[in-house]
């Protein structure tokens, strides 16, 4: 798969981020309001295209977020997020004869601020600290740092653009630098396109087309890029990064039971999925591609 699909992938991110921001920054009673997301993703059992074995995947996800708002265009948020995505692999699994990995943990902290210049141009800033790492390993082998900033242009009540840029560091050295374009576009009183939208268990951000079925259900499409690393308990073997990378297309039913609470059921698929090892140093151990793989899972979201 092309280098440039993990650059994609952090575009996605960062308008995530952008939009979540833009969630907790609106008051809701009084200057300060909270909120809590999480969900659960399992993926069944997927072989892998040019070895024997098979594997699975159980994901859930925590996040908990503070913030104070001066008015609806000026806050600052902290979210707490936790982790977990339990690797299932039969006895006879392998990638490239390098055995894999089980358990990985995740941790992440940010604090979007966000401000407005006028009546049209709002911001977002937000650095950010994450961990992932395989249970036994040191939190501190996964540790990386980003910074994200981005501007949107509200030409009209529905229609939103805007540019920005971020940058991350990336286990095994180096950092990612980037655009990033911001999307909310309301093309009919139901038909919505976002990118930025992404499911709380699985991590991915990407791009949402939404109808609005009834004032409580909507129907949406996504389609990410998913690319996670993580630091792997070596135990005297030399690979010490572990990368899982799919692009999922997922279908997704949601119901808002009341205002600033939903809660969402979704199906669909990994494409285009690879797991790599790697040395300390990012060099490139082995890779295994796996079959398309199918999803089931929820998530929620409610602020108060």
């Amino acid at each position: 798969m092309t280098r440039l699909f993990p650059v994609f992938c952090s575009v996605l991110a960062i308008v995530a981020a952008h939009v979540q921001a833009n969630d907790a920054a609106k008051p809701v009673r009084g200057p300060w309001s909270w909120s809590v997301a999480g969900g659960a993703l399992h993926q069944l059992d997927a072989d892998f295209d040019d070895s024997e074995g098979s594997f699975s995947v159980n994901r859930g996800f925590l996040q908990l977020s503070g913030g104070y708002s001066w008015d609806r265009r000026n806050s600052v948020s902290l979210s707490l997020g936790g982790g977990s995505s339990n690797y299932l692999f039969d006895g006879g699994a392998s990638i490239e004869g390098f055995p894999p990995w089980e358990r990985i943990e995740d941790y992440r902290v940010s604090l979007p601020i966000r401000f407005n210049v006028g009546e049209q141009a709002d911001f977002i800033v937000i650095p950010s600290v994450r961990s992932y790492a395989e249970t036994g390993a040191s939190l501190g082998d996964g540790r990386t740092e980003g910074l994200i900033a981005g501007m949107g242009w509200r030409f009209s009540d529905r229609l939103t653009i805007g540019p920005g840029f971020g940058w991350y560091g990336e286990l095994g050295g180096g950092s990612n630098a980037f655009p990033i374009v911001v999307v909310d576009w309301k093309i009919t009183d139901r038909l919505s396109l976002q990118t930025g939208r992404g499911l709380a268990a699985s991590q991915g951000p990407g791009f949402t087309l939404a109808y609005e079925l009834s004032d409580r259900w909507t129907l949406s499409g996504l389609a990410r890029y998913e690319k996670t690393r993580f630091a792997l308990d070596e135990d005297g073997g030399e690979a010490a990064i572990g990368e899982d990378r799919s692009a999922p297309l997922l279908l997704s039913l949601d119901y808002s039971p009341w205002p600033m609470t939903s809660a969402s059921i979704f199906i669909g698929a990994e494409l285009n999925g690879e797991l790599t090892l790697e040395s300390d140093r990012g060099r490139e151990l082995a890779s295994s591609e796996f079959e398309t793989a199918p999803v089931v899972g929820f998530s929620f979201r409610s602020r108060f």
